[in-house]
């Protein structure tokens, strides 16, 4: 191995240059059980099982960290995902010759300091979501999934979700707009550190949306995680007009781009020894 990286296994990564680097890596820091490799202060790779990296370069790459950071990237399994700052993925993707890309989505990353919104008077009941309330709520996150997450919905595996969602709503920041007793609407948080919230699972019933539901909701998401000293941070496609724009309303900027590429590993390739 190289000796300019060195390994780390702990509940939550405690490296505080990348706490520094909020909320570009909130993602990251807030993990948990992961596996992360670090040059000094200038380069992180963390590993999540099911071969997940988040890669954090702070300044130009240095040529001597490219083959630590190749042969900690070989140990991923045959399916891998990168994500993260575009400039940092793709720097990621040029000590992966073994391996071929398969998707990659590009993403707005955007970001809101703790303070406000007013939440807009609406019909419907905003609540916070507790386990008690997953079989109610599982159906929209099973939507979301479907829409957002998946390549193929067919892939969509019930257990595996059901088990994901209920511990997110223990651990989480989960919220959801009811009408007559029913949830048609859900947003939360999948990842959280002191002082920054990444959301996500963000998702409206398909014959409810279009109607403002979505606008309230957020807002009393970001209203409960502002007074709890947090700004917010949301990476949204490209191709989702829409979404970003409700985003831009509540007072999120584009800060830059992100990126998610998904990949395998080649069983041989030609010429690479």
């Amino acid at each position: 191995m190289n000796p300019g990286w060195r390994a780390q296994r702990s509940r939550r990564p405690e490296v505080p240059w990348l706490t520094d680097l909020e909320p570009w890596t909130t993602g990251l820091v807030a993990q948990e059980g992961l596996k992360l490799w670090t040059a000094g202060d200038q380069a992180a790779l963390g590993l999540r099982a099911g071969g997940v990296v988040y890669p954090v370069f702070r300044g130009p790459l240095d040529p001597q960290l490219d083959p630590g950071a190749r042969e900690i990237l070989d140990r991923l399994g045959e399916a891998w995902c990168l994500m993260g700052p575009q400039a940092w993925v793709a720097a990621c993707e040029r000590w992966m010759p073994r391996s071929v890309v398969t998707h990659r989505i590009a993403y707005h990353f955007q970001v809101r300091p703790a303070g406000g919104p007013e939440v807009p008077d609406g019909a419907g009941e905003l609540r916070v979501g507790h386990s008690d309330d997953s079989e109610l709520l599982f159906p929209l996150q099973e939507g979301y999934e479907k829409e957002e997450v998946l390549f193929d919905p067919r892939e969509f595996q019930p257990l595996a979700s059901r088990l994901h969602f209920w511990k997110a709503l223990r651990h989480q920041q989960i919220v959801a707009l009811w009408e007559n007793g029913r949830p048609v609407a859900k947003a939360g948080t999948n990842a959280l550190t002191q002082a920054w919230a990444q959301i996500g699972g963000v998702y409206t019933r398909p014959d409810r949306r279009g109607l403002g539901l979505q606008k309230r909701l957020m807002a009393f998401l970001l209203a409960r995680l502002s007074a709890q000293g947090r700004g917010s941070c949301l990476f949204v496609k490209k191709t989702n007009a829409p979404a970003a724009g409700l985003y831009r309303s509540l007072g999120f900027e584009d800060k830059g781009d992100f990126m998610i590429v998904y990949g395998q590993r080649l069983a041989w390739v030609p010429g690479f020894r």
